[in-house]
């Protein structure tokens, strides 16, 4: 037998070459770069098959045992464990499961190019043209649109996703993976995945889910009663529901929130928490566009690790999709912006011996991923955050009055948005759950238009569950409840650094925090147990429910706490140490580049990008 230090280098070798070949054909495919897009498509799909033939073969796990009794050093023990747990969270031993695995990701990238190449877009209803629009644009439309019909046609055209993938694939999928995880022992295709992603049980999962569904009902119920009683029935319809909670605060936040903001927002807000990126290669593509996949996401062709004691940086590609001359885009945008570049801190900041220990998928924590980006993200609603970066052309910072008006009009539907998430769980659940005989596109969609109903007390989820793009690809289904776990997460470590620090925005001891409290361990510690050690309490919902259901007065005596306790703290200085060389790009096309030291003239190129691109976006301050 050969000796582990030489088995381990041969081993992270191959992973390293099979992960990178496997996360640059992604990129391309989804961010639209090939002239062949069937092509591109299909070479994705096979290094996506090379790599899950790698990590799910039984031989390397046999391997990786046959080495327990022998004679390791501390390092390599550490690196021992960490190929240990991956393999066990992939392995397939069962060859027809294998085969049933292989046939799968061939489904999944047929889909993909049936559900991208499906003509989306909306009805004009005076014109009866059928206009193309992205998932993103007729989102917005919702939110921005002041014609109700166009809007309607706008939840119409995101409506006709469901009846489509229900047509073209996704019932075959959900009764492959059903077959892929019941050969192997498991229950049905969700309890398969929430094994090997989170380490418990179906069942247990769906324990924190159901008492969270039971403690957000009330406050729910309330909000829409209000709601429906200030504005009448016609407010509920999921065409106008975002557009009538919105009133005229977008159009007045919109101007604080410009795009063309955006990065300087992110690399200054960063850097003043003590944020650094351990010198990874960060590439964004950040505005939508035809061809461009119509969500959000973080991938790291290479992982950061330390490889015989030497550092090697990641290397991080992520997306937004700004539509950078609608109203609220902007918010949006760098909503997505903060939650990629959250996700980008983490994995940028994973430092193991081994470079599995810094990928993104099993066995990593859904839960334990998504906390890291979506903690980064609530920075944005913070008044002492929008107060110090939130100005306009003029360069005013948003005034409280309008931060009040927030709050007001955001807060009694919190809750609301915890359990549109819920939704998607319980829908997959039901997926995975459901007799071959009760997988019928009218049987699915009868069971979604209850669900919608029932979890938003509404009509209808202004987004459609079967619209949301996560259900289809196979890295991020029955994935959605750790969006969920995560809220827990991000509210319980909030608290704790409320409790602490009493602020969490400009405070240069939260990057160093989080990289010593979460980053920094990957998946070789549990993820209830990072946030009980950070935290100092044990892992619950108690913080997310008391978030979800306080009252609007209490939500705005904090924003008033956070911008008084702030007024009294010297500012920082505008620091752009990152650690990290960014490239911003749109497609094939170059915008910026920096890395410490120079961003002034990126920022400028990139402002005047996405102005002379988007005249009606606001001019850069």
């Amino acid at each position: 037998m050969k000796s582990f230090s030489i088995y381990l280098e041969e081993l992270n070798n191959e992973f390293l070459k099979l992960h990178t070949t496997k996360e640059d054909l992604f990129w391309k495919a989804k961010m639209g770069l090939a002239d062949d897009v069937t092509a591109i498509q299909h070479q994705h799909t096979e290094t996506e098959i090379a790599f899950n033939r790698f990590a799910q073969d039984a031989t390397k796990l046999a391997e990786l045992r046959s080495y327990e009794t022998a004679a390791l050093s501390e390092d390599e023990r550490v690196a021992h464990a960490g190929w240990k747990a991956f393999f066990e969270a992939n392995v397939i031993e069962d060859e027809k499961a294998k085969q049933i695995a292989e046939h799968i990701v061939e489904l999944e990238g047929e889909m993909q190019l049936k559900r991208g190449g499906m003509g989306l877009g909306y009805i004009h209803p005076k014109t009866g043209e059928k206009i193309a629009a992205s998932t993103n644009e007729l989102s917005n439309m919702l939110l921005s649109e002041e014609d109700e019909a166009i809007r309607k046609a706008a939840y119409e055209a995101l409506l006709s996703i469901g009846p489509f993938i229900l047509e073209n694939g996704f019932i075959e999928i959900i009764k492959e993976r059903n077959k892929l995880a019941r050969t192997q022992g498991y229950e049905d295709y969700y309890d398969y995945k929430v094994q090997r992603t989170e380490g418990m049980s179906k069942k247990e999962l769906f324990k924190l889910l159901d008492d969270l569904e039971v403690r957000t009902r009330d406050a729910n119920k309330r909000a829409v009663d209000a709601f429906v009683k200030e504005r009448g029935d016609g407010a509920q319809q999921p065409w106008n529901f975002k557009y009538y909670r919105a009133g005229d605060i977008e159009g007045k936040k919109d101007p604080y929130l410009p795009f063309a903001n955006g990065l300087e927002c992110w690399v200054y807000s960063f850097a003043a928490m003590g944020i650094r990126y351990r010198g990874a290669k960060l590439t964004l593509d950040l505005v939508d566009r035809k061809g461009k996949y119509e969500n959000g996401f973080m991938h790291g062709p290479v992982p950061s690790w330390y490889k015989n004691g030497s550092w090697v940086p990641a290397t991080i590609n992520f997306t937004a999709n700004a539509i950078p001359n609608r109203v609220g885009s902007g918010g949006e945008a760098l909503n997505t912006l903060f939650h990629e570049g959250g996700h980008a801190a983490h994995f940028a900041n994973v430092q193991m011996n081994a470079p599995c220990y810094g990928q993104e998928f099993a066995p990593t924590s859904v839960a334990y991923a998504e906390t890291q980006s979506m903690f980064l993200d609530a920075l944005l609603t913070d008044s002492d955050w929008l107060t110090r970066y939130a100005s306009n052309a003029s360069g005013q910072t948003m005034p409280m009055e309008l931060i009040e008006q927030h709050h007001h009009d955001e807060q009694p539907f919190i809750a609301m948005m915890v359990r549109s998430m819920l939704g998607v769980c319980y829908a997959e659940k039901w997926f995975y759950e459901a007799s071959d005989a009760d997988l019928t596109p009218a049987k699915i969609q009868t069971m979604i238009a209850d669900l919608e109903k029932r979890m938003n007390m509404m009509p209808a989820s202004p987004r459609p569950i079967l619209a949301v793009p996560h259900i289809l690809a196979g890295e991020s289904s029955a994935y959605y409840h750790g969006y969920v776990l995560a809220e827990m997460a991000v509210h319980q470590t909030r608290k704790y650094f409320f409790e602490k620090y009493g602020y969490i925005t400009d405070n240069p001891a939260i990057g160093p925090e989080l990289e010593n409290g979460y980053w920094k361990w990957g998946y070789s510690e549990p993820f209830f147990e990072l946030v009980k050690r950070l935290t100092g309490k044990p892992f619950s919902a108690d913080a997310l429910v008391a978030h979800a259901t306080r009252s609007a007065d209490d939500a705005i005596a904090e924003a008033h706490r956070l911008r008084d306790e702030a007024k009294k703290r010297e500012a920082p200085p505008s620091s752009v140490k990152l650690d990290a060389t960014i490239e911003v790009i749109h497609g094939r096309e170059h915008i910026a580049s920096f890395s410490n030291g120079d961003f002034s003239k990126a920022n400028e190129n990139f402002k005047q990008w996405v102005v002379s691109h988007y005249p009606k976006a606001q001019q850069p301050s």
